[in-house]
């Protein structure tokens, strides 16, 4: 049996790479596994063949699972033992660039036309950096070798409550191309959510930004709209958790992983202190990070429209001057006598409710423009209905109702689109035809949405 060419390669035997290469060996798919440490290997081999050998008898049907994962000394000897198409994931890099490309220099010169070769994500909590698209080494190793198919993934963020309860799986977007993730997505689907985002693997590392751009921009929304409650409406900490609650019940436009938790916070009592409520002792302040204004960075440079997401970082420019504001709070005060506007607080609930779902759908749609339009520029092909999806999984900070929706509209728009008459070939284009995906705040369900808030809005 040995002779006989293996389908899977596993470089690296992280837990996760171990994890891997065990599922598919367990159901007979014949994996080569490879790693730095040589010695490592048969260790590996040797329990994964006790475990198998256990439950197996000498009647079993060849081949036996237990025979299934085979070891390679060396990165060339792997590739020897693949069959064409070779498809190889590599584990234990995503922190470390040099080390990839130490891996892919011994691969890629055995390799041929179609083989594919799939960098793992991050595998653990340890970094928390997003690396800038242009930084992607994958890119760069990719014109080395322009026939082999060279992905990568990008693991999204999950809020650590979520991972604690266990309520979310591992996800993954993917980039590189089509062909290469159509082949290799049956065999990482065992261990991860995936999704194609678009024909690079620095298109994954733009959706990953887009994401924490969004995610900046909902939490400065719903926390602008808890201060209209409390300065405008009157409202104390639990009348605006009771809001919050009410906006979240049954599925509602704004029901939200976000609302779920900022509601529980506005009733939840200082233990510390023994002093009031623990919102009231959280600093206003944060530590601002360079990847907050790549977004508005991408924006200026593909002339892009996007004052909400700038509006976004100047609130986190503004919160970091926290001595200032102090000292500015003591000069310029409220007016002595000016009066609160008169408001109905239900009507103001309600009004505020509507105006948080329009401000985040402009924040969504000039992200997702802005993801577009370097789409465009970088020919990238990026599939935004997939990207949605994957930043609405259970666990993301951005799971929400609205989310849903906007995937909803935009997989309408493209199956719309897919239905549409071949254009004749020498039949000219339109000015402004439409091409790709339209602005998601003129797509029929959303516009719609829109119109109905809009005095809300105001």
């Amino acid at each position: 049996m040995s002779h006989e060419l293996c389908e899977l390669g596993v470089v690296g035997l992280s837990t996760i790479g171990q994890s891997l290469a065990a599922q598919h060996a367990s159901n007979k798919t014949r994996v080569c596994v490879a790693d730095e440490d040589p010695t490592f290997v048969p260790q590996v081999i040797d329990e994964y063949r006790i475990q198998m050998e256990a439950g197996e008898s000498e009647s079993d049907p060849l081949p036996r699972a237990s025979l299934c994962m085979l070891p390679s000394d060396t990165l060339e000897q792997l590739v020897a033992r693949l069959a064409s198409p070779r498809k190889i994931v590599v584990f234990g890099t995503h922190a470390d660039d040099q080390k990839f490309e130490q891996v892919w220099n011994k691969l890629s010169p055995n390799l041929e036309s179609g083989d594919m070769v799939l960098r793992w994500g991050k595998e653990d909590g340890s970094d928390l950096n997003i690396q800038f698209y242009n930084d992607s080494i994958c890119r760069a190793l990719q014109t080395q070798n322009l026939e082999v198919h060279l992905l990568e993934m990008v693991r999204l963020e999950a809020d650590r409550t979520a991972i604690f309860e266990g309520e979310t799986p591992e996800v993954f977007m993917v980039g590189g191309s089509r062909e290469g993730y159509d082949q290799m997505e049956p065999y990482i689907r065992p261990c991860a959510l995936v999704g194609h985002v678009g024909n690079d693997a620095g298109c994954a590392h733009y959706a990953h930004m887009i994401q924490r751009a969004i995610e900046n921009g909902v939490a400065q929304t719903v926390a602008e709209g808890s201060h209209i409650l409390s300065r405008a409406a009157g409202h104390e900490h639990q009348d605006i958790g009771k809001v919050m609650g009410k906006w979240n019940v049954g599925g509602g436009r704004l029901a939200s992983y976000l609302l779920r938790i900022s509601s529980k916070i506005f009733y939840k009592r200082d233990k510390i202190t023994n002093k009031g409520f623990v919102i009231e002792h959280i600093v206003d302040s944060i530590d601002l990070n360079a990847v907050d204004t790549w977004v508005t960075l991408e924006a200026t440079k593909l002339g892009i429209p996007a004052p909400t997401v700038n509006a976004t970082l100047e609130s986190r420019f503004l919160s970091v001057m926290k001595d200032e504001r102090v000292e500015a709070s003591g000069i310029l005060k409220v007016p002595e006598g000016a009066d609160t506007p008169s408001v109905m607080k239900d009507q103001i609930g309600d009004d505020c409710g509507n105006a948080i779902y329009c401000a985040c759908m402009c924040l969504i749609a000039e992200c997702l423009a802005i993801f577009q339009a370097a789409s465009d520029m970088e020919a990238w092909d990026v599939n935004v209905a997939e990207c949605v999806r994957l930043w609405n999984q259970p666990g993301s900070f951005l799971e929400s109702s609205l989310l849903g929706r906007i995937h909803s509209a935009l997989a309408n728009e493209k199956s719309i689109k897919n239905e549409e008459p071949t254009k004749i070939e020498d039949e000219e284009p339109k000015e402004n035809e439409f091409e790709e995906t339209r602005n998601l705040m003129i797509l029929p369900a959303i516009a719609t949405d829109l119109q109905e808030m809009h005095m809300s809005w105001r």
